[in-house]
């Protein structure tokens, strides 16, 4: 690989010579690409000294978010500098960086990147490598840390030279400016890529000498951290479940940037994150023991969004802990409610989707009952409910949103097709009309929970014969039999007095018409 030129001069580019080569050779057809530019240098971790022609080696991680199995080799130059430039649709993901030592052990480092608009993410992975001795009588070195927050522009310079006879050192930092100091400050003016060249000079056997090393540093114009915590149920980790991250922007708009599956260990993270304003929602899976019983909770164990607590990211932390809360929970019943949710506006927006919408269901006394989660088509659905009122709520981030009441009688105990749509800055919804309600033939069932008798009311227009079976929760059939039912008659009833206390399903069957009523025995 030839050695790249850097011009000093024309730092209004703010990107070195690799920069600019990278974005030349990518083609304008490609707008719908992000580009990972990785570069690096590779020293001799005894004497300093860059190393030429030394393999590194670069692949996705597949363990999180992988670049459809992405794999390349390249070969150092000789400045000891590595570069590749992969293209992805990808807007996270993260690569291992290795290569080997001289006795083969592998030395890695495990790199991410985030694209939250299309661009290019410049990732730094430099390798310090036990390999064979070169017996230098003078080989510059150096170090540099750069701060952090505001001042992360200014990077201070520490020469690392293993010489007691030192003449002078002279640096360049790549940006047109220049310090002949032994342990420099220096602060850029603009992001980018920059090539900082050492020059030190020593006597070496009465004579002057001068050797040189070059390192480069990459600006960028976003800091980014990692951030990370556990989901618990009060004193242990929850099995299954998501964690969801939303960006506040300066306008208090509310954007969903990163989607996390986490296991049984409890813990989520999300990587290379940039600096800002954020809120962390985390919530059990369908498949999780704890679905419906513990609410979806915002940091600050919070189950609102406009009560969450707001993490002001400037800097890498793990601790953002979750305490999910508990639901109250509901007396069982026959009783369903349920509906759609869809979007109002129209293109959709690619940031949310009508699935996995939360839905709480609350009480007359504002007790939180608990919470459904809409399906891939926007779906969702409370059944065996108690015949009681009820209240909706559509818990979406950033959109302000009002209950929905919901009644539940012996009349009416399904309310059905209940449409919910989301727009820009709320929520509106329409619930069927009364008369839309099509009556079944077999009502609610009283007293339940029952005793001694159920009784069924029935509403048919002719003489029939009814017949029924009742099955446990097990879906074991327990009994079974028919009835004879007239126009005139109410309901009919079924002895429930050799009936075990529990809950149970009593299947009716009328012509065709199948209907299943949910009562419970206790005795």
């Amino acid at each position: 690989m030839n050695r790249i030129k850097f011009n000093k001069r024309n730092f209004k580019i703010a990107l070195s010579a690799l920069f600019v080569m990278v974005l030349f050779n990518i083609s304008i057809a490609s707008n719908d690409l992000n580009y990972i530019i990785v570069s690096g240098q590779v020293t001799n971790i005894d004497c300093g000294n860059t190393v030429e022609g030394h393999t590194i080696y670069i692949k996705s991680d597949t363990a999180y978010n992988g670049l459809n199995n992405y794999s390349n080799s390249v070969t150092t130059n000789d400045e000891g500098y590595y570069f590749d430039t992969i293209s992805t649709s990808k807007k996270k993901g993260s690569l291992i960086i290795y290569t080997y030592d001289r006795f083969g052990k592998s030395i890695d480092t495990t790199v991410h990147f985030r694209f939250l608009d299309r661009g290019n993410n410049v990732i730094i992975a430099n390798f310090a490598v036990n390999l064979h001795n070169q017996s230098w009588k003078l080989q510059a070195r150096f170090n540099y840390i750069q701060e952090i927050g505001d001042d992360r522009n200014k990077f201070s310079f520490y020469d690392q030279t293993k010489n007691d006879n030192i003449l002078s050192w002279h640096w360049d930092f790549g940006d047109g400016n220049t310090s002949t100091l032994q342990n420099p400050t220096h602060e850029y003016q603009l992001f980018g890529l920059f090539k900082v060249t050492f020059t030190v000079t020593a006597i070496i056997n009465n004579i002057a000498q001068t050797s040189v090393i070059t390192k480069q540093l990459y600006i960028s114009d976003k800091e980014y951290f990692h951030l990370g915590g556990h989901a618990f149920s009060e004193y242990f980790p929850i099995d299954v479940g998501y964690a969801y991250l939303y960006m506040i922007d300066s306008s208090d708009r509310y954007f969903a940037i990163d989607t996390i599956a986490f296991d049984t260990l409890g813990y989520y993270y999300f990587y290379q994150v940039p600096r800002g304003n954020y809120l962390i929602k985390v919530e059990p899976m369908l498949e999780s023991e704890y679905y419906g019983v513990l609410l979806p909770t915002y940091y600050g164990d919070k189950l609102m969004w406009d009560e969450a607590q707001t993490i002001h990211l400037n800097n890498t932390c793990w601790e953002y802990n979750i305490n999910l809360a508990n639901a109250n929970g509901m007396l069982t019943g026959e009783g369903t409610i349920s509906g759609n949710i869809e979007y109002a506006e129209q293109p959709r927006t690619p940031l949310v989707s009508a699935e996995g919408i939360h839905v709480y269901l609350y009480d007359d006394y504002n007790n939180l009952l608990t919470c459904h989660y809409s399906n891939e088509e926007g779906g969702f659905i409370f059944d065996l409910v108690e015949i009681n009122s009820y209240w909706l709520y559509p818990e979406i981030t950033g959109i302000h949103a009002d209950k929905i009441k919901v009644e539940l009688t012996p009349e009416t105990p399904n309310v059905d097709n209940i449409e919910i749509s989301i727009h820009a800055n709320n929520i509106s919804y329409i619930i069927p009309n009364d008369e839309d309600y099509i009556a079944e033939e077999v009502g609610v069932l009283y007293p339940n929970p029952a005793i001694e008798i159920l009784n069924a009311p029935l509403k048919i227009t002719q003489d029939k014969q009814v017949s029924y079976e009742i099955y446990d929760m097990y879906g074991h059939k327990i009994l079974s039999g028919y009835v004879n039912t007239m126009a005139s008659s109410s309901s009919y009833q079924i002895s429930t007095a050799s009936i075990k206390n529990g809950t149970y399903v009593l299947r009716t069957l009328v012509d065709k018409n199948t209907y299943d009523r949910v009562f419970i025995v206790a005795k």
